[in-house]
Protein backbone atom coordinates (compact mmCIF):
# COMPACT_ATOMS: atom_id res chain seq x y z
CA UNK A 1 0.00 0.00 0.00
CA UNK A 2 2.81 2.45 -0.43
CA UNK A 3 4.83 4.86 2.43
CA UNK A 4 2.07 4.71 4.47
CA UNK A 5 0.44 1.31 4.76
CA UNK A 6 -2.53 -0.31 4.27
CA UNK A 7 -5.44 1.30 6.71
CA UNK A 8 -7.38 -2.13 6.96
CA UNK A 9 -4.30 -4.26 7.93
CA UNK A 10 -3.80 -0.96 10.83
CA UNK A 11 -7.38 -1.43 11.55
CA UNK A 12 -7.08 -5.66 11.94
CA UNK A 13 -3.85 -5.26 13.95
CA UNK A 14 -5.85 -2.49 16.21
CA UNK A 15 -9.03 -4.84 17.07
CA UNK A 16 -6.86 -7.67 17.56
CA UNK A 17 -4.50 -5.68 20.81
CA UNK A 18 -8.70 -5.09 21.67
CA UNK A 19 -9.11 -8.90 21.75
CA UNK A 20 -6.24 -9.35 23.29
CA UNK A 21 -6.67 -6.81 25.79
CA UNK A 22 -10.04 -8.27 26.93
CA UNK A 23 -8.50 -11.47 27.76
CA UNK A 24 -5.59 -10.37 29.65
CA UNK A 25 -8.93 -8.35 31.23
CA UNK A 26 -10.79 -11.50 31.62
CA UNK A 27 -7.51 -13.35 32.84
CA UNK A 28 -7.14 -11.04 36.23
CA UNK A 29 -11.17 -11.12 36.70
CA UNK A 30 -10.69 -14.81 36.87
CA UNK A 31 -7.56 -14.44 39.75
CA UNK A 32 -9.78 -11.80 41.37
CA UNK A 33 -12.83 -14.48 41.53
CA UNK A 34 -10.79 -17.38 42.70
CA UNK A 35 -9.59 -15.02 45.50
CA UNK A 36 -12.59 -14.34 46.41
CA UNK A 37 -13.70 -18.00 46.90
CA UNK A 38 -10.65 -18.36 49.15
CA UNK A 39 -12.16 -18.22 52.52
CA UNK A 40 -9.21 -18.96 54.61
CA UNK A 41 -8.05 -16.66 57.38
CA UNK A 42 -4.44 -16.27 57.61
CA UNK A 43 -1.06 -14.00 57.71
CA UNK A 44 -0.58 -16.26 54.36
CA UNK A 45 -3.41 -15.78 53.20
CA UNK A 46 -3.32 -12.09 53.65
CA UNK A 47 -0.21 -12.04 51.82
CA UNK A 48 -1.86 -13.90 49.07
CA UNK A 49 -4.61 -11.70 48.42
CA UNK A 50 -2.06 -8.19 48.47
CA UNK A 51 -0.03 -9.81 46.16
CA UNK A 52 -2.98 -11.22 43.90
CA UNK A 53 -4.43 -7.71 44.27
CA UNK A 54 -0.89 -5.88 42.95
CA UNK A 55 -0.55 -8.67 40.10
CA UNK A 56 -4.28 -7.76 38.92
CA UNK A 57 -3.46 -4.13 38.93
CA UNK A 58 -0.55 -5.00 36.93
CA UNK A 59 -2.55 -6.52 34.42
CA UNK A 60 -5.43 -4.46 34.21
CA UNK A 61 -2.51 -1.66 33.09
CA UNK A 62 -1.22 -4.08 30.69
CA UNK A 63 -5.10 -4.70 28.94
CA UNK A 64 -5.19 -0.84 29.17
CA UNK A 65 -1.64 -0.56 27.05
CA UNK A 66 -3.20 -2.86 24.98
CA UNK A 67 -5.88 -0.63 24.26
CA UNK A 68 -4.36 2.35 24.19
CA UNK A 69 -1.85 0.78 21.65
CA UNK A 70 -4.97 -0.16 19.47
CA UNK A 71 -6.14 3.73 19.89
CA UNK A 72 -3.00 4.78 17.70
CA UNK A 73 -2.88 2.35 15.77
CA UNK A 74 -6.61 3.38 14.96
CA UNK A 75 -5.64 7.17 14.90
CA UNK A 76 -2.85 6.18 12.33
CA UNK A 77 -5.16 4.13 10.10
CA UNK A 78 -7.36 7.45 9.98
CA UNK A 79 -4.46 9.51 9.06
CA UNK A 80 -3.09 7.21 6.21
CA UNK A 81 -6.67 6.97 4.61
CA UNK A 82 -6.94 11.05 5.08
CA UNK A 83 -2.67 10.91 3.54
CA UNK A 84 -4.26 8.56 0.89
CA UNK A 85 -7.03 10.45 -0.59
CA UNK A 86 -5.17 13.57 -0.28
CA UNK A 87 -2.88 12.17 -2.58
CA UNK A 88 -5.43 10.61 -4.76
CA UNK A 89 -7.49 13.99 -5.31
CA UNK A 90 -3.61 15.71 -5.90
CA UNK A 91 -3.26 13.12 -8.93
CA UNK A 92 -6.33 13.34 -10.24
CA UNK A 93 -6.40 16.92 -10.42
CA UNK A 94 -2.79 16.58 -12.01
CA UNK A 95 -4.13 13.83 -14.49
CA UNK A 96 -7.15 16.11 -15.43
CA UNK A 97 -5.49 19.25 -15.71
CA UNK A 98 -2.60 17.91 -17.99
CA UNK A 99 -5.31 16.44 -20.09
CA UNK A 100 -7.56 19.60 -20.21
CA UNK A 101 -3.88 21.24 -21.55
CA UNK A 102 -3.08 18.13 -24.15
CA UNK A 103 -6.52 19.17 -25.86
CA UNK A 104 -6.59 22.61 -25.33
CA UNK A 105 -2.86 22.61 -27.40
CA UNK A 106 -1.78 26.12 -27.09
CA UNK A 107 1.67 27.21 -25.71
CA UNK A 108 2.17 25.29 -22.64
CA UNK A 109 2.12 21.57 -24.84
CA UNK A 110 5.62 21.89 -24.55
CA UNK A 111 5.68 21.87 -20.83
CA UNK A 112 3.13 19.14 -20.60
CA UNK A 113 4.80 17.33 -22.23
CA UNK A 114 7.61 17.50 -19.81
CA UNK A 115 5.74 16.80 -17.18
CA UNK A 116 4.15 13.91 -18.55
CA UNK A 117 7.57 12.35 -18.76
CA UNK A 118 7.97 12.89 -15.11
CA UNK A 119 4.76 11.72 -13.72
CA UNK A 120 5.40 9.89 -10.37
CA UNK A 121 3.47 6.48 -10.45
CA UNK A 122 0.09 6.26 -9.28
CA UNK A 123 -0.74 6.77 -5.88
CA UNK A 124 2.88 8.58 -4.78
CA UNK A 125 2.87 11.39 -2.38
CA UNK A 126 4.96 13.27 -4.92
CA UNK A 127 1.47 13.56 -6.36
CA UNK A 128 0.83 16.70 -3.80
CA UNK A 129 3.88 18.33 -4.41
CA UNK A 130 3.40 18.26 -8.46
CA UNK A 131 0.12 19.64 -7.73
CA UNK A 132 1.63 22.68 -5.61
CA UNK A 133 4.32 23.26 -8.28
CA UNK A 134 1.46 24.06 -10.45
CA UNK A 135 -0.49 25.77 -8.93
CA UNK A 136 2.27 28.25 -8.05
CA UNK A 137 3.29 28.64 -11.70
CA UNK A 138 -0.07 29.56 -12.38
CA UNK A 139 -0.67 27.06 -14.77
CA UNK A 140 -4.16 25.44 -12.95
Amino acid sequence: MGLYGDPAALDALAAELDQRARQVRAAGEEHRAQAHRARWVSDAASAYRRQLAADCATVDAAADQLEAAADLLRRHADDVRERLAAVARAEQAVRGWLSEQVQRGGEELEDVGDLLGALPEAGADAWRGLAGQLSRRGLW
